[in-house]
This record gives structure tokens, sequence and C-alpha cells, in this order.
């Protein structure tokens, strides 16, 4: 092998530690977001949780508010990731829709401490135009949103609902979908999960006026 391959292979294993490395941290971050909320995590937490060296987080980031920002929109990444990739496949845009939202319960319900963090969080439930990290965090929530709105589009297209406004849509189901997360956190409902999908996917597609257009004798 000449030095050229050799320094080459040095540095894709390199990378691939590197890589390794930084997805353990940013675990470790948002479990401990889930732990402490934002104002109780510390480096010294994290490190503690990862089990590595305070000093080995400043190798891969700045601060603490570097990793914990990274941790977010690493963390919000992948489970749009994984909603999206669980309606792979299906013809369907409607029941491409249904499979999404399961899965999008199914993904927050799993993930509901770290995520109620970032809901009671102030710096990225009010995010200010112009600033780099909320640019980039409503970028990733923006994706996410095109991606759903575009399933509504082509669900609408071929007559399985009625036309929408697509991103209007998308919001609006997205909010309902935490909305009802919301509920669970706070103990009002102890129903299972699947039960609240359904439930949010019959008030979204269905609303609540009664099925004859009027309402009900009182």
């Amino acid at each position: 092998m000449n030095e050229g391959s050799s320094t080459s292979h040095r540095a894709s294993r390199e990378e691939i530690l590197k890589e390794f490395r930084v997805r353990e941290l940013l675990e470790a971050a948002r479990r401990v977001i889930g732990r402490y909320g934002f104002q109780g995590a510390t480096i010294d937490r994290v490190a503690d949780e990862a089990k590595v060296a305070k000093g080995t987080i400043y190798l891969y980031f700045t601060n603490k508010d570097d990793l914990m920002f990274t941790a977010v929109v690493d963390g919000v990444r992948g489970m749009n990731e994984q909603v999206i990739k669980a309606a792979e496949g299906l013809s369907s845009p409607l029941q491409q829709l249904k499979r999404m939202v399961g899965q999008l319960f199914r993904v927050l319900d799993s993930n509901q401490d770290f995520l109620k963090a970032l809901i009671m969080e102030p710096s990225f439930a009010n995010l200010k135009q112009g600033n780099p990290r909320a640019e980039e965090l409503r970028r990733v929530f923006a994706a996410y949103l095109d991606y759903l709105a575009g399933v509504i589009q082509k669900a609408a297209a071929c007559g399985e609902i009625r036309n929408v406004d697509p991103h209007l849509a998308a919001f609006m189901l997205d909010e309902m979908v935490v909305g009802s997360l919301r509920r669970r956190m706070l103990e009002l409902t102890t129903t299972a999960v699947e039960a609240d999908a359904d439930a949010v996917l019959d008030l979204f597609l269905n609303g609540i006026a009664a099925r004859n257009g009027s309402a009900p004798n009182r």
C-alpha cells in the first residue's frame, strides 16, 4: 500500500471515529436535557452520561450552547427522518399521511422527556429571526413541513382529500399532534399512543361537524 493510500485510510478511520464520538455525545446531551432541562444540563453531566472526560467534549464543541443546540437540531432532524422514512413505499398519499402521523406519535412519545424540555425552553420556543442557530432550526422544521405539505397536496390532487392550502394543513396537523402529546405529558389521558394517532387523524380528516352537515338536535 502506498503512502497516499495509508494516509487516506487513516483519515477515513479518524473521520468514522469522530462521527461515532460526536453521535454518542449528542445522544448523551439529549438524555441529560430530558432529565434535567436546559438549565440543569451541564458539560459535566453530559460527560458523566457519555462516560468520557470533560475535556473530550471540548474537542468537538466550543461550549455548552454549541453542544446543546447541535443536540437539539440533530435530534429534531433525526426524528423527522424517521417519520418520513415510515411513509416510503406506499403508493396512496392518504396512506402515506396516515403512516406518517402514526410514526410521528411513536417517535414523539419515545422522546417525551427531551421534547418536554424543548417545548418549555423559551430560547427555542421563540426563535428570533436573524439568529443563525434559530434559522438552522427553522430550516430543519420547514423541510419536514414541506414534505408533509407535499403529501397532502398529492392526496388532494388524486381526490383522496378536498383541496386545501397544503402548507397550512401541514402546520395545523403537526400542531394537533404536538397538542395531543402535551396532553399526555400533563397526564390528562392514559390512552394508547395508537388511539391518540387515530383520534387526531379523524379530527384532521373529518372535522367535528355532523355527518349530515347540520348540528344535532338539542
